[in-house]
């Protein structure tokens, strides 16, 4: 039998999918809101119906004896690649022992999940510490297990309650996070293995037993977690869940101050303790760390009515989408919403998006937006922001930014809120897919609705295994249509094609339906390598001008690049931006391993700040933690797509020379590119993640800084 995520369950189709099919608007290309003012924006009405959300309560008798405002705290201590390579795992065991102590705390550790332990923590077996007091002591130990699989999370549990009873319980996972789609804690000695979501509800379904009470608090000492799919997993097993939307620093929560709160406090509930967290966590970041932080205490008490308030704001959402130009202007303006983990072509994607940045692109046809922004409110009492997630509420939700394979949508079917939203999701991976047929315009959804495994996936029966099987390769089959995508939009036309005017200015015309399904334009540089046989990619610039009204866009690339200080031009793609700055990755070899190079120009200065290396997100879906500084002596490699001179084919990975960082840190400067001659296009993006790439044209740059474009 399957341990469903306790959350939807009744559903009245008829309230659900009942909208009618509406005309194309005349007028494409506006903004969600012009579309409004203009009146040619689908108006629909307010959500109705409701979830009968089935939650579970701890069946467990409480044990006598337990003392008044005594604390146990379990740490799953997925140790990962964090600890091999880095030793953080360790580096937080010290800080909890460390703190300031008390008899009345007591911290329950096990460690597992890595191929190598640093100090005396053993890497051949499990472990399990009790750290009291300013101490720490072995007390148990189990043969090696998958700390990906929630039997193993089902064991420490059972065992720590058991052993440890008291009057306050708490559980934090720490290791790699990768959101609602990946889950948390990556087992290095098991392929990575995960516990997804349904596997930890699955788990905290199976402790409940031995449970007398909910968890004061679940924590996820790990990044991306703090999502919609995640709190519902928690509902029915905690009073609140602390977690990150971003990802978080290797050094993650600062501990000592955890415990001496806990120490001075032992009264406090989960909320007073993820709000002292919170801030000691932001208070131990770097400046660089804490300018990208965020940490949220949510209540899970509040979440059913924000799962019933997001349900009816979803309705609207896909009556709203049937007509093509609003479902267009919602995923333009939602891409404007912020978004956790990368999330680009480059680095990977973990497809999380701010729940109230999505409610807000929505809001000018969706009735229900601020009664699920008054909900999120509600959700979330307390969290710490930096800089560049000023405008984050707090919990995210699964968005498809972009899309690589059906194996992402099958996990979602397993975890969405509910089925408004699901189907939402399934209308964008049309539009991401549409290869220039009729199916994007003519979208059908009474396969989708009707019958097959849809009806079984929000069905409050538990499923026997058979059905389980079939509802996995129903799922599996319906979404393969989406491995079928190039990844290539074909929803790009043009009323004039890119070309080079009379002054010598590269532009192109985007017609009405192209400019109703354009996100985003850029410019794509290229130089050319030294022994004249393959174009390099340097990168990506905005410096487009671009009319949303007419759909002109015009180069307006000037020249000007990021280098390293012996020269090397760095390769460089927008990762984010905000009101004063931009991000950018670049893709780079640090000491012999592959990762990206993280830098922040300011918009006024122009001044360029080096944050770091960054990992991005591994094949198994896990986000790398925050960035690694550079140090004198670290050698750095620029990497470049290369793509044949003869054929245009790309070929392979160009590497540059490698430049060894000098005393006091890494230095870039930002000069005009050297005189030669360089290729150039332009990326598209469309509103559903795919892009159109256009012909390359050469320009050259000469010793003043002057470009010209020639056929």
């Amino acid at each position: 039998m399957r341990h469903r995520l306790n959350r939807i369950l009744t559903i009245f189709m008829a309230l659900v999918f009942a909208c009618t099919a509406l005309a194309a608007c005349e007028d494409e290309g506006e903004t969600l809101s012009e579309r409004v003012a203009s009146g040619n924006a689908v108006q629909v009405e307010r959500g109705t119906g409701s979830l009968d959300i089935k939650r579970t309560t701890p069946s467990g008798k409480r044990p006598k004896g337990i003392e008044d405002d005594t604390w146990t705290v379990l740490i799953y201590l997925c140790g990962s690649d964090l600890e091999s390579d880095n030793g953080a795992a360790t580096a937080d065991l010290s800080e909890m022992v460390a703190g300031a102590g008390s008899e009345q705390v007591s911290f329950i550790v096990e460690t597992g999940g890595a191929k190598k332990w640093q100090g005396d923590v053993k890497s051949n077996k499990m472990q399990r510490f009790l750290i009291q007091d300013g101490s720490i002591m072995e007390v148990g130990k189990t043969k090696q297990a998958n700390m990906g699989e929630p039997d193993t999370l089902v064991d420490f549990i059972s065992w720590g309650v058991e052993n440890y009873p008291a009057d306050h319980l708490a559980l934090i996972l720490w290791d790699h996070g990768g959101g609602s789609i990946s889950g948390v804690c990556f087992d290095e000695r098991s392929d990575f293995d995960s516990l997804t979501l349904p596997e930890l509800s699955e788990a905290l379904a199976s402790a409940n037993d031995k449970l007398w009470q909910k968890f004061d608090f679940v924590g996820f000492d790990a990044c991306l977690m703090s999502t919609l799919e995640t709190a519902n997993a928690l509902a029915s097993y905690s009073d609140y869940m602390i977690a990150s939307e971003e990802t978080e620093p290797a050094s993650g929560w600062e501990y000592s101050s955890f415990m001496e709160y806990l120490a001075q406090n032992p009264s406090a509930d989960g909320g007073q303790i993820g709000r002292a967290l919170c801030e000691s966590y932001l208070d131990s970041l770097d400046r660089s760390d804490a300018s990208n932080a965020t940490l949220s205490v949510v209540d899970l008490s509040q979440i059913d009515n924000l799962l019933q308030s997001f349900y009816h704001f979803s309705q609207e959402m896909y009556a709203a989408g049937v007509d093509q130009g609003t479902l267009a202007a919602m995923s333009r303006s939602i891409r404007s919403a912020e978004n956790y983990g990368g999330n680009n072509w480059l680095e990977g994607y973990t497809n999380m998006v701010d729940l109230a940045g999505i409610v807000d692109a929505c809001a000018e046809v969706t009735p229900s937006a601020e009664e699920v922004k008054s909900a999120l409110k509600a959700a979330v009492p307390y969290q710490v922001l930096g800089r560049r997630h000023a405008e984050s509420c707090g919990i995210s939700t699964y968005y498809p930014l972009s899309l690589d394979d059906a194996d992402e949508l099958v996990a979602f079917t397993k975890v969405a809120a509910n089925p408004s939203y699901l189907s939402f999701v399934d209308r964008l991976a049309h539009g991401a897919t549409y290869d220039g047929g009729d199916e994007y315009e003519n979208y059908d959804d009474e396969e989708w609705f009707e019958g097959s495994f849809w009806e079984w996936l929000f069905s409050d029966e538990e499923l026997s295994e058979e059905q389980e099987e079939a509802v996995q390769e129903e799922a599996t089959e319906y979404w393969s249509y989406v491995n079928d995508h190039t990844g290539e939009s074909h929803l790009i036309s043009f009323d004039e094609e890119p070309q080079i005017d009379e002054e010598g200015t590269y532009w192109f015309r985007l017609d009405e339906h192209g400019l109703d399904n354009t996100v985003s334009v850029s410019g794509l540089v290229y130089a050319l390598s030294d022994d004249g046989e393959d174009w390099f990619a340097l990168g990506e610039t905005y410096d487009v001008y671009g009319d949303w009204d007419t759909g002109e866009f015009y180069d307006g690339f000037d020249g000007m690049w990021l280098s390293l200080p012996d020269g090397q031009n760095l390769c460089l793609y927008v990762e984010a931006t905000d009101e004063d700055s931009v991000l950018y990755t670049s893709p780079i070899s640090l000491n012999g391993e592959d990762c990206y190079l993280r830098l922040t120009q300011d918009f006024d200065t122009g001044e360029v700040t080096v944050e770091g290396a960054w990992a991005g997100i591994s094949e198994n879906g896990a986000s790398s933690r925050g960035t690694t500084p550079l140090s004198k002596g670290d050698v750095i490699v620029p990497l470049y797509s290369a793509f044949s001179t003869v054929d245009n084919t790309r070929e392979s990975i160009y590497e540059g020379e490698a430049y060894k960082v000098q005393k006091g840190g890494l230095t870039v400067d930002y000069d005009y590119l050297p005189t030669a001659t360089y290729r150039y296009s332009f990326r598209i993006e469309d509103a559903f993640g795919d892009s159109m790439i256009t012909d390359e044209v050469e320009f050259q740059i000469d010793t003043d800084g002057s470009i010209y474009f020639f056929d």
